[in-house]
């Protein structure tokens, strides 16, 4: 491809271009064909396509709108739904004996203007259709034909058909339908009339003196021997629960609840005695009391009183035990009493019980009769009332009117789509002609077309033969970005820091670290102080570059013990430092042997960038870049800050944006 150079077609500058003329006779006699070729086939297809869409007659449509009112009462249908009762509409509308008595309207009326005696049933089946409004219940009744004339007259004879039909059929079912009610209202009044009868010679025979079920006399008694049973069942529980608390009482030797008035004045004079002895104790000794009388006889009394007490608590108890085991046999009495009364009257409850439910029964089928006897009598109401309610209602919405215009074809329509697909296969005849006669080439070198750079992008100029140069009247424009080195994998990076040699190593370090390949050649072994963390780089763009662990720690493996300050970093043989030729070979010496695909793009500019790149990459302000790499254009800062991530930057920090590789890199690895 032929590259041109210009500037963007800009105010400031023109561009002119001389060409040779664009033909020679052969060309020009292909380019006669091609016309002529065109100008056939586009013709040709004009005159199919325009006479096939002109000799189409002209189909008119007339058309009718019906509103269907759904019935307010529709006995005859039941739960029929709007879309029912319009699609019942349509199947009458388009029946067969409709479409006969359409023909015999139009027959029987006089023909004025338009003659329809020609008109056969198959002819009224294609001409008429019937619609249903999608969402309404709007039926639309359609005539479609050549005579524009007749489509009004047969669409209003068969609304007229249709209205008069319908409302034979109203009256018939109207009177149908009270006759049939009629007749249902003697037959229900008899059975009615008969069902009373039935149902209160029943009560009789049943004793049943009450609707109310819990009212009669049997019920009744059933329901209070039930609650005298569950009152005396009740106590006859308590009455056993407490001879049993007695019991137990009486067995641990505890008092028994309910002693009488002499018990407790026994108990009474025994503390007061006890009181008046424990004082005595307190005052006198033992031996004293022993032979003191008065003393004695307290203690002879206390002895009295407390066996006086036992014996009242032994009695006690066997007497409330004597009367709680008589409350249980009494209780006990009383149920099995209620029991066997109750059990003697269940047989009666039944056959009561029974009775009542087909008395229940009866009442019901009763309640039947009547309630259908009194919804006839409201169809009969209902029906004399509004008869015609009772049915879906039919209003001619929209008569039928006279077309101006054909509905089919579109001939305006179908025109332009002739002339469109005319050309289209025009197109494709000079298509198929220019691929069938395309001009083998002269020799087998590729195409050459001549290409104009500008700042928008490239244009290929649009010439047949040779070019002449283009003149171009300013300078081309400047580029609009920097051509930055490519930039280096973490995996390349880290394969070239494992194959270096420590010198090397030590180079791609600082490399990484900022330090340019000029610099770099004028470095000695006292601008680096590891023990400060500091690299102190002279020149034109001094600065101090933060020392990392893996930076000091390749420095440690590289600097000898004795090592002069002022000593190059690279030395060649004769001690002297080493250029920036050596220095770049020694990186490319590196990627050689760490095997990359392509060691010649492996240049400290890429490494540096590399470096760069990774910074900003990481958040690092663009104004930070000057004091780790010194100063940096404008243009290539521009170019660096489309890498930046979005977000506000952050602050340099030497320990934080340690390029990877050469922070997971260390020298014992490498030993090992």
């Amino acid at each position: 491809m032929q590259i041109l150079p210009g500037n963007g077609g800009g105010p400031a500058g023109a561009i002119y271009a001389e060409a040779y003329p664009d033909t020679d006779y052969a060309t020009r006699i292909r380019n006669r064909r091609r016309i002529r070729l065109f100008l056939a086939v586009t013709g040709l297809c004009l005159l199919v396509s325009l006479s096939y869409t002109f000799l189409r007659p002209a189909i008119y449509e007339s058309r009718a709108s019906l509103l269907i009112t759904t019935p307010v009462i529709d006995e005859r249908a039941g739960d029929v739904s709007n879309a029912q009762h319009v699609e019942l509409e349509l199947q009458y509308l388009t029946g067969h004996a409709m479409l006969t008595g359409v023909l015999e309207r139009l027959a029987a009326s006089a023909p004025s203007v338009v003659d329809t005696s020609d008109l056969t049933p198959t002819d009224l089946e294609e001409m008429l259709a019937a619609v249903s409004v999608d969402n309404t219940n709007l039926i639309e009744l359609v005539a479609r034909g050549h005579d524009k004339e007749r489509l009004p007259v047969v669409l209003d004879a068969w609304f007229d058909v249709y209205q008069d039909a319908r409302t034979r059929a109203v009256t018939a079912e109207s009177e149908s339908a009270s006759a049939e009610i009629g007749q249902q209202l003697v037959e229900l009044e008899q059975k009615v009339a008969e069902k009373r009868q039935a149902l209160d010679q029943f009560r009789k025979d049943s004793d049943i003196v009450s609707m109310e079920r819990n009212e009669n006399r049997i019920l009744r008694k059933l329901s209070g021997l039930t609650e005298s049973l569950n009152k005396a069942t009740e106590e006859k529980v308590t009455a056993q629960a407490r001879l049993g608390a007695i019991r137990a009482a009486v067995a641990a030797g505890r008092p028994v609840a309910g002693g009488n008035d002499s018990l407790t004045n026994l108990e009474d004079r025994l503390v007061d005695i006890q009181e008046q002895l424990k004082e005595l104790e307190n005052e006198f000794t033992p031996r004293y009391m022993s032979v003191d009388p008065v003393i004695k006889g307290l203690v002879r009394k206390r002895d009295l009183l407390e066996q006086e007490i036992r014996n009242k608590r032994r009695q006690g108890r066997q007497g409330a035990l004597a009367q709680a085991e008589q409350d249980v046999a009494s209780a006990r009495q009383a149920v099995a009493s209620l029991q066997r009364q109750l059990d003697e009257h269940k047989q009666q409850v039944m056959e009561f019980t029974t009775r009542f439910a087909e008395h229940e029964a009866l009442q019901e089928e009763l309640l039947a009769l009547e309630t259908a006897y009194r919804d006839a009598q409201d169809r009969q109401l209902q029906l004399q009332v509004n008869v015609r309610r009772q049915y879906p209602q039919i209003n001619l919405k929209e008569r039928a009117f006279l077309p101006e215009s054909p509905s089919y074809p579109h001939y305006l329509r179908d025109a332009g789509i002739s002339v469109a697909g005319s050309l289209l296969f025009g197109l494709l005849a000079l298509f198929l002609y220019d691929f069938l006669n395309r001009p083998a080439r002269q020799s087998g070198l590729p195409d050459i077309k001549p290409v104009f750079v500008t700042a928008e992008g490239t244009r290929l100029l649009n010439q047949a033969g040779d070019e002449r140069l283009l003149a171009v009247n300013n300078a081309a424009a400047p580029a609009l970005t920097h051509q930055l080195s490519r930039e280096l994998a973490e995996s390349e990076v880290q394969a070239l820091l494992e194959a270096a040699d420590p010198d090397a190593r030590l180079l791609i370090a600082c490399l990484l670290s900022g330090l340019e390949i000029n610099e770099a050649q004028d470095l000695r072994w006292g601008d680096i102080d590891t023990g400060a963390g500091e690299l102190h780089v002279d020149g034109k763009n001094r600065r101090v570059i933060p020392v990392t662990a893996p930076l000091a720690a390749l420095v440690s493996e590289c600097a000898a013990s004795d090592v002069q300050a002022d000593a190059a970093v690279w030395q060649d043989a004769s001690g002297g430092p080493l250029g920036a030729a050596d220095l770049a070979a020694l990186v490319s010496c590196a990627a050689h042997d760490a095997g990359l695909t392509t060691p010649t793009e492996v240049t400290p500019e890429a490494l540096r960038h590399t470096h760069l790149a990774y910074l900003v990459r990481q958040g690092i302000r663009l104004g930070d870049l000057a004091k780790l790499a010194g100063y940096i254009s404008p243009t290539v800062l521009a170019t660096y800050g489309v890498m930046s991530p979005p977000g506000a930057a952050v602050a340099l920090d030497p320990d934080r944006f340690v390029y990877p590789a050469l922070g997971s890199y260390s020298p014992a690895h490498q030993a090992h």
